[in-house]
């Protein structure tokens, strides 16, 4: 029987801690364009919305602080969530488009992404799956496909959406908690080659994911077109400086840098805080990263370890690709910053995360 233990409180203070940059900043980035993003004239509806976010998602975290692990390892109940993610999926691709995109549901006074909600619901199931197969992870037949089946039907599902960051992410993720029961290198081979293709065709399929590809390469060739997201956002990292221009004096945000509040507030970060800021928030991520790992390296059931793992990658690959947008070290993708953007959806996610990696602590040793 585990030894038990208190809950990482190191790993809860770093979560805070960004949680509470990430208000501040989507005060600061929404305040002035509120009226032209929102139609609302108050300059707290931003912040006044991801507070509301904050509390459900905090009694969520409790909720899956305290409760019983067995019940996340009876894999009745994974299927049972399974398969209301996959409703929730598919009724997104009825509700009306925003944006060109049919990423939400819409219900009377808020609207939730059911893409980002599977994500924890498919770290799960992957987590039951490799405990109870990790002895024959290597088998093609009664392993590898049936697993490779299930990821394949939610990240296409989550692609039709069309959503590729989000679909990408949930690959990245279940491909190192895979990478981590010890499948060997030529089936990581093979399944690269025959993937390689299909994700080639996905990339150049749609018009503006090649326009991202090629805007990446050169965003110079047209800093007032297609390149003007990512010239914006180097622009407003490299006037930050050292120490920053202040919180709220970001010039960015007025109408140059799109949705500064959510995919590029590590820019506003930047311009705002400054090297020694975004340094500070890239220090949270990593050490809550590390404080994952830990617990994930201490775990005593294969279930808690793979669980643990799964919710870390989660956090830091999001976050990895999030800044690296807003760096310019790869092409745009329409992910928040995990605890720091504004997005219902995504903080609770995130804290969902948070909640079952604390519950998990109590259990390492």
């Amino acid at each position: 029987m585990s030894r038990k233990l208190t809950y990482d409180t190191w790993l809860f203070a770093a979560a805070m801690l960004l949680i509470v940059i990430g208000l501040v900043m989507i005060y600061s980035a929404s305040a002035i364009i509120t009226a032209q993003k929102s139609g609302f004239d108050s300059p707290y509806y931003y912040i006044t919305r991801q507070c509301i976010w904050l509390i459900a998602g905090s009694m969520l975290m409790l909720a899956v602080m305290h409760i019983d692990l067995a019940i996340l390892r009876d894999r009745r109940v994974i299927y049972a969530l399974m398969f209301v993610a996959l409703m929730a999926l598919i009724a997104a691709l009825f509700q009306p488009s925003v944006n060109g995109t049919h990423r939400w549901i819409a219900l009377t006074y808020f609207r939730v992404q059911p893409s980002e909600l599977a994500k924890p619901v498919i770290i799960l199931f992957v987590a039951s799956f490799l405990a109870r197969r990790e002895e024959r992870i290597n088998e093609l037949t009664t392993t590898l496909l049936p697993l490779t089946a299930i990821l394949a039907l939610f990240a296409g599902m989550i692609l039709i959406e069309p959503d590729f960051g989000t679909a990408m992410t949930l690959m990245f993720v279940a491909a190192g908690m895979i990478f981590a029961a010890g499948v060997r290198w030529k089936r990581i081979a093979a399944f690269g080659l025959m993937l390689a293709p299909a994700a080639i065709m996905v990339l150049f399929s749609a018009s503006y994911r090649r326009d991202r590809l090629l805007t990446f390469l050169n965003p110079e060739a047209d800093p007032q077109g297609k390149g003007f997201q990512a010239m914006q956002s180097l622009i407003a990292v490299g006037t930050g400086g050292l120490h920053g221009l202040g919180i709220g004096n970001g010039r960015q945000k007025l109408f140059f840098l799109p949705e500064p509040h959510t995919d590029f507030i590590f820019s506003i970060i930047g311009e705002e805080l400054g090297f020694v800021g975004a340094i500070a928030v890239i220090s949270l991520f990593a050490f809550l990263v590390w404080r994952g790992f830990r617990i994930a390296r201490f775990s005593q059931e294969r279930f808690d370890f793979y669980a643990a793992l799964g919710f870390t990658m989660m956090i830091a690959i999001q976050a990895l690709i999030n800044i690296s947008v807003a760096l310019c070290l790869v092409p745009t993708k329409g992910l928040p910053l995990p605890l720091v953007s504004y997005g219902g959806s995504s903080l609770i996610t995130s804290l969902i995360a948070v909640g079952l990696l604390l519950n998990l602590s109590q259990q390492s040793g």
